[in-house]
């Protein structure tokens, strides 16, 4: 998991996604992604997010590379705080959730709600 805090701004995807690259990482949950679309795909890479559609500000989801693609089987955006990736295993299916969630400097009944 990584907060980025955000990605709006010109070629700020792509950077994350060479750092997943070279790092290695097959599955990346973002949050604070803070950008606008929902689908970005580099050469090994592919993201998954969502955000406030009139903002740019929350914002949660993933990058999985190419290895594990044809693993998954199910991105479900819950809403623009809120992912679930399936990931089909040998036996089982795995559920990853990605969620950003307010910071504790927010009140506490937002941090509730």
């Amino acid at each position: 998991m990584w907060n980025v805090l955000s990605l709006y701004g010109s070629g700020t995807p792509q950077i994350l996604i060479k750092v997943t690259q070279d790092y290695q990482i097959d599955l990346l949950a973002v949050q604070e992604v803070r950008g606008l679309g929902w689908s970005i795909t580099e050469k090994d890479c592919r993201m998954y997010y969502s955000c406030d559609d009139e903002e740019n500000i929350f914002g949660a989801g993933f990058i999985i590379s190419i290895h594990i693609r044809s693993y998954s089987n199910n991105f479900k955006p819950i809403d623009k705080r809120l992912w679930v990736i399936r990931i089909r295993g040998e036996f089982i299916n795995y559920s990853f959730p990605c969620a950003h969630a307010p910071t504790e400097k927010k009140s506490e009944i937002r941090k509730d709600r």
